[in-house]
């Protein structure tokens, strides 16, 4: 019988070859499991600290009120995002991450509208288009509609020709957070039976994020009801009835602000009101004769001297301008100036002034020339001025402007509405400071003055190039020295 035996040879390499491939197989797995580890580390981590804002307007960073607010919840709040999978909007994913790294009782949760076809309607939102926000804190809710977390700046339309779209959803959740945490809502009516003019949706939303609710008021009808926060007086045409009217108006304004009323007053030079002008006399506050003129042009707009942008005080008791940057501007229209004089137990100061160079023309709507005349009144003046009497704790602001409120005005200076919004909610004792500004959604081009384009064009079309070919000529001839 054959027997064939075959000859075991070693490996020539003595089994490296093996081993390096388990080496190499066991340090990739380890390199895996490490970076699987190391993800969900960093996933663990709040967003704040992974995730970096580089936009120019900080769209993916919340603001210091944003996350006091966020930080100061005692109660569960869940935001619902009304989105398909697939099409959400990296901007407001991004900022609802922000809103849960900033408070432990804020959480988000994305709602597929095509999966879960019913849920909106259990908030009343059956209507909502994707890309709306539901808020819910089992107790309260609301609904943020996609089209208004994005504004339209109208103004840079007659700059440019294009609207410039802003991103409002900071300011519209932080402020419904508010509205839903801070409580029952303040009352704020405005009277109407004067010809005063209505207030703006622009305003009244505002207030509404503030959770300020407006209502109007017919004083002949209900007189100031019981639940009135704040008495809002816009512009009236005709005088506050007195004891001859069929209701005496000025007893009924006398007596809500001897019970500690809040009243917000904005009145028009062309219009006298003896009455209502006899209650605020009892604050120490006057109308100045006439209508302000400033002669400083940089306080006026583009040069119409009676269009006015005062200064910001700096009030040491009312907190009206609180929550209001102070480089954003106040216009101030065919304004008459408001006298301020000492009075005993009551305590006056203003909020928006001229400057010194201001004056207020006797002849008020009939003057004929916005220059200064014999017998017109030196500034400065103040515009809007704030009282409080001590005994009863009644406050009032007062504006001698009847256009502060316009809905003309806010499309190129928003500053007025955020000016009466913290009038508003420091009279009613809302926090002032839960105004935010809508975020750009492109960084602002640069403009270049006429005169700097020649120069920088032949810097960078000549100078730099040619210094270029010299700096490269001298180190290749030294080289070929060497």
């Amino acid at each position: 019988m054959l027997h064939i035996r075959f000859k075991r040879h070693p490996a020539p390499d003595g089994g490296r070859v093996f081993r390096s491939g388990m080496l190499s197989a066991a340090t990739v797995a380890a390199a895996v499991v490490l970076a699987v580890l190391v993800n969900l580390l960093v996933g663990a981590i709040p967003a704040r600290y992974t995730q970096f804002d580089l936009s120019a307007g900080g769209l993916y960073t919340l603001g210091d009120t944003s996350r006091q607010v966020a930080g100061s919840l005692e109660e569960d709040l869940t935001i619902y995002y009304l989105c398909e999978t697939g099409a959400e909007d990296r901007i407001i994913t991004r900022l609802l991450d922000q809103y849960a790294a900033a408070g432990p009782h804020i959480r988000w949760e994305q709602i597929d509208p095509a999966v879960y076809p019913t849920f909106a309607s259990r908030y009343g939102a059956e209507n909502a288009a994707s890309g709306s926000l539901i808020l819910d804190t089992g107790d309260a809710s609301t609904v943020l509609d996609a089209a208004g977390l994005y504004v339209y700046d109208y103004a840079s339309y007659y700059e440019t020709g294009a609207y410039d779209v802003r991103f409002d959803g900071e300011g519209q959740i932080t402020s419904a957070i508010y509205r839903l945490t801070s409580g029952q809502a303040s009352r704020a009516y405005y009277t109407t039976n004067h010809g005063e003019a209505a207030l703006s949706d622009t305003l009244t939303q505002a207030l509404e994020a503030q959770n300020i609710e407006t209502a109007p008021l017919s004083l002949l009808s209900s007189g100031i009801p019981e639940d009135c926060a704040l008495l809002i007086v816009n512009c009236p045409a005709s005088d506050f009835a007195g004891a001859d009217g069929v209701v005496d108006e000025t007893a009924l304004l006398q007596e809500y602000l001897a019970g500690g009323g809040k009243l917000l007053l904005m009145t028009d030079a062309y219009y006298d009101t003896p009455n209502l002008d006899g209650v605020m006399a009892g604050l120490g506050l006057a109308r100045v004769d006439g209508l302000v003129v400033e002669g400083d042009p940089d306080h006026s707009l583009y040069g119409y001297s009676y269009y006015l942008l005062p200064d910001y005080a700096q009030p040491s008791v009312s907190t009206a301008l609180d929550g209001i940057t102070s480089s954003v501007p106040v216009l101030v229209q065919m304004a008459q100036g408001i006298r301020i004089t000492p009075t005993d137990g009551v305590t006056a100061e203003p909020l928006l002034t001229t400057s010194g160079s201001a004056y207020s023309k006797a002849a008020g709507y009939e003057m004929t020339t916005t220059e200064r005349e014999e017998g017109d009144l030196d500034g400065p003046f103040d515009l809007a001025v704030y009282a409080q009497a001590e005994d009863t704790g009644a406050e009032v602001i007062w504006i001698g402007s009847s256009n502060m409120d316009n809905e003309a005005n806010y499309l190129s200076v928003p500053g007025n509405c955020d000016f009466l919004v913290g009038c508003a909610a420091s009279l009613t004792g809302q926090s002032s400071d839960i105004l935010i500004d809508s975020k750009a959604l492109e960084a602002d081009l640069l403009t270049i003055p006429a005169g700097v384009v020649a120069p920088l064009g032949l810097t960078f079309l000549l100078v730099i190039p040619a210094g270029l070919l010299i700096a490269g000529a001298v180190v290749t001839i030294r080289r070929r020295r060497r």
